[in-house]
């Protein structure tokens, strides 16, 4: 035993008394019904979990032995051999297989047969899960490469490689509805060709910027993106989500034009996530990023400051030299370096643990708001719509008669305002101070 066990309390009087029980009581306590043997097995185990150290192995008689023999360890004192996947030199997980064997070993034997079959159903139920598992992937992936041709496509209007198909589509179109709505003459039928044109409409190419305001409607994404974030935000072509044909993880693709900020075309997001299709609780096995190569003095996650500091002592005392620090800033682009793994030799404390833990779970929850929301509904999220659709119960008529009554009301507390802005400024103001709220696309 190690030496912060209790040490075992003196003998007294009753002790004495107890083990001078009558012969009936000896004889009674000798046959135990399994019901008894049951009960009797799990009051042993509440006392366990009081003393796990204390109780690794089935209690035994105290035996005369040479004061300098060594107490023997936890696992040294486990009655069957280790499962493989148990570390012997991690006492937590001795202690609890300790409790397990200790309860086990207080049951009656014939409930052993009857444990070993629920095992064996729990190993079926495993394979079956399995099974779904993999027939859900290759399910997904079906409809994936469906879905492709689709997101493609979006990201050619986003970009502007179809507007002179777009347009002309619009223009027959108005041409039919006025046709059919509106006759000037005998039947002759007004020209609109043109007609924004002739009001001056200025020339826009695709729709700019608009990854950065769908981004910016989405709470738990828009809380990482800071004004400087968003001009580097604007080259942002598309935002891809990959799912690995096993079903064990997924992959975030953001594809950038070239911009002054980095060379990368592609950064990338993977997180390994071995029960992503069978679990709601995430286990995550691995999460990486990509490293983002700032060109010179544009990085966004991290700022040089130059200081002159004066020797203050030796030969050269007096002399003034500058020195370089780099210095943290606030930056979505951190979440391409994801929170550190902790390694299995790593000891912390319990306020690091939590941490570290609310970390990965903040990391996770960016990751799926991409890949189950922004990424499918891109559009609902830059218009706005999907921000009204989180309500059950809010129908589409209904969500477009608050969007009309929120313009005219000239985007009031909690409304939103949604435009271009092709000029190249931010489309996400400041928030005025203290209000805590996220960045909205303004109309310039």
């Amino acid at each position: 035993m190690a030496d912060s066990d209790p040490k075992p309390a003196p003998s007294t009087t009753e002790d004495t008394a107890d083990a001078a029980d009558t012969p009936a009581e000896s004889s009674a306590a000798q046959d135990p019904s399994p019901s008894d043997t049951v009960e009797s097995a799990t009051e042993a185990v509440s006392s366990l979990s009081v003393s796990a150290d204390a109780s690794s192995a089935p209690a035994v008689q105290p035996a005369a032995a040479p004061a300098a023999a060594p107490a023997p360890s936890l696992g040294q004192a486990l009655p069957i051999n280790l499962p493989p996947n148990i570390d012997p030199n991690d006492p937590e997980a001795l202690a609890d297989h300790a409790l397990d064997n200790e309860f086990l070993s207080l049951l009656p034997k014939c409930i052993m047969p009857r444990i070993d079959r629920l095992k064996d159903l729990n190993d079926a139920r495993d394979d079956i899960l399995e099974e779904y598992r993999v027939e859900r992937a290759a399910l997904e992936l079906k409809y994936f490469e469906k879905m492709k041709p689709l997101y493609e496509k979006r990201r050619g209007v986003v970009s502007g490689d179809f507007d002179g198909d777009i347009e002309k589509e619009a223009k027959e179109a108005m041409k039919k509805e006025e046709g059919e709505d509106k006759v000037a003459g005998e039947g002759v039928v007004e020209d609109v060709e043109d007609e924004e044109d002739e009001n001056g409409e200025e020339d826009v190419v695709g729709i700019p910027q608009f990854w950065a305001c769908a981004m910016g409607h989405v709470d738990v994404i828009a809380e990482l993106i800071t004004e400087a974030d968003v001009d580097c935000l604007d080259h942002l072509q598309d935002v891809t989500c990959t799912d690995f044909p096993d079903g064990l993880g997924f992959e975030l693709h953001f594809h950038f034009n070239t911009n002054p900020f980095f060379t990368n075309t592609v950064l990338t997001k993977r997180y390994e996530v071995p029960n992503l299709l069978t679990e709601d609780e995430p286990i995550l096995k691995n999460v990486t990023g990509t490293t983002i190569n700032w060109k010179p003095n544009q990085s966004l996650t991290y700022k040089q400051i130059t200081k002159k500091q004066r020797k203050k002592g030796g030969p050269n005392a007096g002399q003034i030299r500058t020195i370089t620090k780099k210095e943290r800033t606030e930056s979505f682009f951190h979440f391409f370096t994801p929170p550190k793994m902790p390694g299995l030799m790593e000891v912390m404390d319990e306020e690091e643990a939590e941490a570290v833990e609310e970390a990965f779970d903040h990391d996770y929850d960016v990751a799926q708001a991409f890949r189950g929301h922004l990424i499918p509904k891109a559009v609902l999220w830059f218009t706005g719509e999907a921000m009204m659709m989180d309500d059950e119960d809010l129908d589409e008529e209904e969500a477009r008669l608050m969007m009309e009554a929120q313009g005219a009301a000239g985007g009031g507390e909690g409304g939103q305002q949604f435009a271009f802005n092709p000029s190249g400024n931010n489309p996400f103001p400041p928030p005025a101070a203290g209000n805590g709220e996220n960045p909205e696309c303004k109309q310039n």
